[in-house]
C-alpha cells in the first residue's frame, strides 16, 4: 500500500543522487544549450542532495492525467531504463520546461537527477536553478578592483528557482513534492510550473486548515502525560488556530514553534521533534497552503472534556482564559483528576 508521509528521516538519510546532468537554457535562446557530462565535485553533491532533501518538504500534488502528462511518461522511461534513457530525456524535459514559460525566464541551468532510496526506491529531482552575478575582487595594496564573472551560477539557495521529486512508481501516495520561491499570491506554485507538470494539489486548503488543527489536537491527546503539566492542552489547538488564522501561508517549522510554548527547554526540543516526526507521518509537515480561516470557526474553537462519571464541561479557546483547571495526569495521591473551575455564578441551564 503506498505510503502517505513524505520522506522519513531514515529515508533522506539513505539518499543518494545516482545520476545527475543539466543543460543551459538562455532565455534569448529558442532552444537549450544540451551537455554531454557534468563533472560534480563531493562539496557541490552534497550541496545539490541538500536541496533534495529539503524539497522532500515540499507541497503534495497529483499528476492530472498520467497518461497525458509529458513529464509522467518522461520519467517512467527514465525509471524504466536509467542507463539507457536518462541522458536522453534529461533534454527532452529540459525543452519541455522551456518551452512551457512564456514570460521572461532568468538565465541558468535546468538539472534533471536520479536519487536512490534506500538503494532501490527510484525518485525523480528537477531543479532550475538561475544565474546570479557573482564578484570577485582583486586587491593592490590597499586598493581593490571587483570583477563581475558572468556565465556562473553559484551554490547559493537564492538563485533555486523551482524544485520538484517525482515518484511514479506509487510507493508513495503522492506523485509530486514540489516547491516554487516565487509563485505568487496564494498560490503553492506557479501557473506555469503547474502547467508543465500538469498537476493538482492533492488536498485542498480546506481540507489541510481542517487536517492540521486535527492532527496536533490528536498528538496532544496522545502526548499529554508528556506535556508542560500547568497548559491545559487546549492551549495547543489555540495556538494552533491562533496561527492558521494570522499566517498568510502555513510553514510547518513556524507552526510548531508557535504550537510548543515551553519554558523548559529540554522538555520543548522533545515535544518538537515529536511533533514534527508524526506529522511527517501523516503527509503533512513540510506542505505549503494558504489556510481556510472558513473551517477555523465556532465547532473548531469549542473544547469538551468527558468525566468518567458522565460529567461534560466545554469551553471556547484557552482553559487558563475561562478559569478551568484541568491536569494532564491524574494526582499521585488518590490517581484521580483534580479538576478546579473558578466562576463569580452559577446559573440553572436545566
Amino acid at each position: 500500500m503506498p505510503k502517505e508521509s513524505v520522506l522519513t528521516q531514515a529515508e533522506k538519510a539513505s539518499a543518494k543522487i545516482e545520476k545527475f546532468i543539466f543543460h543551459i537554457i538562455i532565455e534569448s535562446e529558442l532552444n537549450p544549450f544540451f551537455l554531454d557530462e557534468v563533472d560534480l565535485t563531493d562539496e557541490q553533491l552534497d550541496f545539490f542532495r541538500l536541496q533534495f532533501l529539503e524539497a522532500a518538504e515540499g507541497t503534495q500534488f497529483d499528476f492530472n492525467d498520467n497518461s497525458t502528462s509529458e513529464v509522467y511518461k518522461n520519467c517512467e522511461k527514465i525509471i524504466e531504463n536509467p542507463s539507457e534513457n536518462f541522458f536522453t530525456i534529461s533534454k527532452d524535459l529540459t525543452a519541455s520546461f522551456k518551452s512551457h514559460h512564456k514570460k521572461n525566464m532568468n538565465d541558468g541551468v535546468f538539472i534533471t537527477a536520479l536519487v536512490s532510496i534506500n538503494d532501490s526506491n527510484n525518485l525523480i529531482f528537477l531543479l532550475k536553478l538561475d544565474n546570479r552575478k557573482v564578484f570577485e575582487y582583486k586587491r593592490t595594496g590597499n586598493k581593490a578592483i571587483l570583477e563581475e564573472i558572468k556565465n556562473t551560477f553559484v551554490e547559493d539557495k537564492r538563485s533555486i528557482q523551482k524544485l520538484a521529486i517525482i515518484d511514479v512508481t506509487d510507493y508513495y501516495k503522492w506523485d509530486v513534492l514540489a516547491y516554487d520561491r516565487s509563485p505568487g499570491v496564494g498560490k503553492t506554485i506557479s501557473d506555469f510550473f503547474r502547467d508543465f507538470l500538469v498537476v493538482h494539489e492533492k488536498e485542498t486548503p480546506t481540507t489541510l486548515t481542517t487536517n492540521t488543527v486535527k492532527a496536533i489536537t490528536n498528538w496532544t491527546i496522545s502526548n499529554r502525560a508528556d506535556l508542560d503539566p500547568v497548559q491545559e492542552i487546549s492551549s495547543y489547538k489555540n495556538r494552533v488556530i491562533d496561527y492558521l488564522t494570522n499566517c498568510s501561508m502555513v510553514d510547518f517549522k513556524k507552526l510548531i514553534d508557535r504550537v510548543i510554548d515551553d519554558s523548559d527547554s529540554s522538555r520543548k526540543r522533545k515535544l518538537k521533534k515529536s511533533l514534527k516526526e508524526f506529522l511527517e507521518d501523516l503527509g503533512l509537515y513540510g506542505q505549503s497552503f494558504k489556510p481556510s480561516r472558513s473551517v477555523l470557526n465556532t465547532a473548531q474553537k469549542k473544547n469538551i472534556r468527558q468525566t468518567a462519571e458522565g460529567i461534560k464541561i466545554e469551553w471556547q479557546g484557552d482553559a487558563n482564559d475561562v478559569n478551568i483547571d484541568i491536569p494532564n495526569i491524574p494526582s499521585s495521591n488518590d490517581g484521580f483528576y483534580h479538576i478546579t473551575i473558578k466562576t463569580r455564578d452559577v446559573k440553572v441551564v436545566k
